[in-house]
């Protein structure tokens, strides 16, 4: 059963399944038995078998047991194992500008959370995936992680289990392709549905069974290989495929170099590549070159030549379509293709044999490259937004090829790439994965030839981010001198307000105040770049921490002015965020909800994840003066579930002790033990919920969230049950005694519930399950 997905950046979500889940009954109950009692369970098994599926629906149905959440990690597209921490981190969310390494944020993060990770494709990451597993289940007692892989980890405590193909005739007599309750058994089943969708009105009939059943038997029941079949019944009849399938498999299985199960996919492959025209198989190996999904106009540009015009590149990839070698995964409307890995594999096979992998790398580099250059130029203007979504898209491509050519693209298309990338990282809040690339590219490069120093000062803005402070002045010292020797005044300017930032981060607001104004001068000639819009947001937050409200929003209100005179959102809604907090601490409490929450509504729009967490702090800020304490505590926890580990803010010093204030405010309302679990519970939030919360939104309507109200109560199932008691007017004597529990553990749960509701009263509990049930 190939998983048919909608492919998005990487966010943590279990992927929609959008065809049928065919079998696997005996497995389903035995991984679940596996996660109850194990740690890691790894599911192996050869590609095609249908590893992913299983753990997708094995984590679905685990979901209920896992208040601290579920999380699928897909990771086919990761080439570099120094990226896996970071890969996990984006999945649960975690902002990508926390400190130190990935993996001990991780650590951090999951410590005291009952999690399932889902780990997806480790076979080709094993060192790194099984060194990650060791250090995260050390650390966190609470986690389970499941695994797919080609082998084992072969970590102390992992339980595998081997994932057999799907039930099948055995010998092909037709009473061996019953199941035991007289219905067919799995693999004709999926012959069978696949089939009915790829061919209109064709069905299983007395006439067709026969066949179908010894393909299905041919096949070893291999899910991947019944589909590639089931797909050729737009061309041939279920005999024509059986005869002509049957040749090669036997062909196959003359070779004993690999298991049998490996040699039928690979002869399901081997016949569906020769069914295609010369120019699909072409396509077919020059399509492997992406590491993710892509697009039309990638196909076009990257793959066409040598055999293939431009021109053709539509009605090929239709034909691979047609053939389900591709398929299409849409995102957001745009649509997209893709390659289930044991395809993709054995396209790069096919174009490394041809000799031309290498080559066609550098032609895929060099198209994004181009991409990326129009995209810097425009990132401070009207399409910063669109040109955001692209990022989404291509983000998995664009990191495989960085894996392979960053050292040996040409310098200036190298150079050129990363400070547009670097951009886009920034926009996106995800500093962690830019200070990981330009370190490689620091390394690899010399960097002390003409053009570098405005990306050293991109470089040396990330370190200071992550308040690595004294490597980023050292760069900067480095990029002011190149900028200067080069006469290149916009790279001045730049590197200016960096430097600016830097001093602001460390608390030496004075000297961050004088820097900035120089590079506001510097900038006034300057071409566009979202960067330097940042110089009077950056003024605004410094006039902020020496107390100097009115100049904040004044300096904020430019920033916020010169963004919407650019038609670009990113450093309009920081403007905004900075005026916002200058009104909290001035006094006018709703002026600055209003600015601050369309503030976030903009970082939420964008996938700011830095934005959003300063967003979310702000506001709990907003709703402590307020008297929303639980609130306010639990949206804490959310904003420190999205900066995790950071010991101090993005804005230094001074921006932690302000939230140090809401704390202590918090604290002192609520009393440590009630602030602690309202502030736990934000920590368990998903994100989105508390970016709703924050911005007064409804909750998720039953029917967006999982079909139910239960799947929106932030309560666990114990807690529901002990709620609808609270309902009935028990004592918390009379739940423990119903619950056979002790009432110190039912006065625990009492106490959750009103603070994860923020309510203060049982009559309040009583009145929202009623709503619930209605």
């Amino acid at each position: 059963m190939a998983l048919e997905v909608t492919l998005e950046r990487q966010t943590g979500r279990l992927p929609a399944e959008f065809t049928s889940f065919v079998g696997r009954k005996t497995e389903l109950h035995q991984v679940g038995r596996l996660i109850d009692g194990h740690r890691l369970v790894t599911l192996t098994g050869p590609g095609g078998v249908g590893k992913t599926r299983l753990a997708v629906r094995t984590a679905a149905r685990a979901r209920d047991a896992f208040d601290g959440g579920v999380y699928f990690v897909g990771l086919s597209s990761l080439t570099e194992p120094s990226l896996l921490a970071q890969a996990v981190c984006d999945a649960l969310g975690l902002a990508g500008q926390g400190c130190g390494p990935a993996a001990s944020r991780l650590a951090d993060h999951l410590a005291d959370r009952r999690v399932l990770l889902v780990l997806d494709t480790c076979e080709h990451l094993l060192d790194a995936c099984a060194a990650l597993a060791e250090v995260l289940l050390r650390s966190s007692p609470g986690l389970r992680v499941l695994a797919t892989s080609r082998q084992p980890l072969d970590v102390l405590g992992e339980h595998t289990i081997s994932i057999a193909p799907l039930g099948r005739p055995g010998s092909g007599a037709p009473d061996a392709a019953e199941a035991p309750d007289g219905e067919e058994c799995d693999s004709v089943k999926l012959f069978a549905e696949r089939a009915a969708a790829a061919v209109q009105g064709w069905t299983l009939t007395n006439g067709n069974r026969d066949a179908v059943v010894r393909l299905c038997d041919r096949l070893d029941g291999i899910p991947l290989a019944i589909e590639l079949a089931a797909v050729q019944l737009r061309t041939f009849s279920a005999d024509q495929v059986l005869t002509r399938l049957g040749t090669r498999l036997f062909q196959a299985r003359g070779a004993r170099t690999s298991v049998p199960r490996h040699q039928t996919l690979r002869a399901a492959i081997d016949w569906s590549h020769a069914l295609c025209s010369a120019e699909e198989r072409l396509l077919w190996a020059r399509l492997s070159v992406f590491a993710g999904d892509f697009d039309l106009d990638a196909a076009e540009h990257v793959c066409s030549g040598e055999g293939l015009r431009a021109e053709q590149v539509v009605d090929v990839l239709t034909g691979l379509v047609d053939k389900s070698v591709v398929q299409r995964a849409d995102r957001g409307g745009v649509v997209r293709y893709r390659m289930l890995d044991s395809l993709r594999e054995y396209g790069v096979e096919r174009l490394a044999a041809g000799g031309g992998q290498a080559r066609l790398r550098r032609r895929c580099f060099d198209w994004y490259a181009g991409r990326l250059r129009r995209a810097r130029a425009e990132l401070a203007g009207a399409e910063q937004t669109r040109w955001l979504a692209w990022f989404d898209r291509e983000r998995a491509n664009i990191r495989a090829l960085l894996g392979h050519v960053l050292a040996t693209a040409e310098t200036a298309t190298a150079r050129d790439a990363m400070d547009a990338l670097g951009r886009l990282w920034m926009l996106h809040g995800m500093a962690g994965e830019c200070r990981h690339w330009m370190d490689r590219l620091l390394e690899a490069r010399d960097t002390t030839g003409e053009g570098w120093a405005r990306l050293l000062g991109l470089a040396a803005l990330t370190m200071t981010l992550q308040d690595d402070l004294d490597a980023a002045r050292e760069l900067l010292g480095r990029a002011a001198a190149q900028a200067r020797a080069e006469g290149d005044r916009d790279a001045v300017a730049l590197v200016t307000c960096c430097e600016g930032a830097t001093a602001l981060f460390a608390g030496d607001v004075d000297r961050s105040l004088r820097l900035l104004g120089a590079a506001d001068e510097l900038g006034e000639d300057a071409g566009a770049d979202v960067l330097l819009l940042l110089v009077e947001v950056f003024r605004g937050v410094a006039h902020l921490f020496k107390g100097d409200h009115a100049a904040a929003v004044e300096h904020a209100g430019r920033g916020a002015r010169a963004g919407e005179e650019h038609g670009e959102l990113w450093v309009r809604s920081y403007g905004t965020l900075v005026g916002g907090l200058a009104l909290w601490l001035a006094g006018d409490l709703d002026a600055s909800l209003e600015r601050l929450r369309w503030s976030l509504r903009i970082k939420r729009d964008l996938g700011d994840e830095l934005g959003m967490t300063l967003g979310l702090e702000a506001i709990a800020g907003c709703l402590c003066s307020g008297g929303e304490y639980v609130r306010a505590a639990r949206l804490l926890g959310a904003s420190d579930r999205m900066r995790e580990c950071t010991q101090t803010a993005w804005f230094g010093p001074h921006h932690a002790m302000l939230r140090e204030t809401h704390i202590a405010e918090a604290v002192g309302a609520l009393g440590e033990r009630r602030y602690r679990t309202a502030f736990e519970e934000g920590g368990r939030l998903p994100p989105a919920h508390a970016i709703q919360d924050a911005l007064g939104e409804p909750p998720p309507s039953a029917a967006s969230s999982a079909g139910s109200a239960r799947a929106a109560s932030p309560l666990t199932e114990r807690e529901r049950e002990v709620a609808a008691l609270v309902a009935e007017g028990l004592s918390n004597r009379d739940i423990a005694d119903r619950l056979t529990i002790a009432k110190r553990t039912a006065d625990s749960h009492v106490e959750h519930i009103l603070a994860k509701l923020g309510f203060s009263s049982r009559a309040q509990i009583a009145v929202w399950v009623t709503e619930q049930n209605t």
